[in-house]
């Protein structure tokens, strides 16, 4: 069995015996996630949120209520039994066309989120890249101060550029987010998307 299709039958196991969905992968792919959650949406669920435990993505799923949401299951049922997950290519987690737009925006939800959920490990990773810095420039002082100073700067604006560039990947997905946030329904605190900074 291929691995695409060990994690469909994961999901789908998941799916008829449980009203809360978890899917993971280690070293997350925001992308096959995305594409899960979506076909998982298809069979009645909806999306609560994403988060990073260590070096695996974790997305969670529940049951929707809602009358449409049983209609799509009932639809995304018979699909299933032509052999087909809903809106993906048979046999992989690529999607149709008409529905690679939603795919995409549940991938940037489930970035944001992962993102957004790292915010204790930023202060541990500020921590680490100060010493790191700083035990550069102790190392180095026997060769010269200005060598010293040289690294421990170079190896500081390394890092500030690392932690710069998480920062503005999360403005981006939360604009982009905030441009289709009916899509996602509002109100739901782990869902809330940040307020424009100016």
């Amino acid at each position: 069995m291929k691995r695409t299709e060990r994690l469909i039958a994961n999901m789908l196991r998941q799916i008829a015996t449980r009203d809360v969905v978890v899917l993971d992968e280690a070293f997350g792919s925001p992308r096959r996630l995305a594409a899960l959650s979506y076909v998982a949406v298809q069979y009645g669920f909806r999306y609560e949120g994403a988060s990073r435990l260590g070096q695996t993505l974790q997305v969670r799923l529940v049951r929707d209520a809602r009358p449409e949401a049983r209609e799509r299951s009932t639809a995304a049922l018979g699909r299933l039994a032509a052999g087909r997950a809903p809106g993906m290519r048979p046999g992989t987690l690529k999607p149709l066309p008409d529905v690679a737009p939603a795919v995409a925006l549940l991938r940037a939800r489930i970035e944001f989120d992962a993102l957004a959920g790292d915010v204790p490990d930023w202060r541990r990773k500020a921590v680490f890249m100060t010493a790191s810095a700083a035990l550069m420039a102790l190392l180095l002082i026997p060769v010269g101060w200005r060598s010293s100073l040289a690294a421990s700067a170079t190896m500081a604006a390394v890092f500030a550029l690392f932690l710069r560039r998480e920062v503005i990947r999360k403005d981006r997905l939360a604009r982009r987010l905030r441009s289709a946030e009916r899509l996602f329904g509002r109100g739901r605190p782990r869902n809330t998307l940040p307020k424009r900074r100016h």
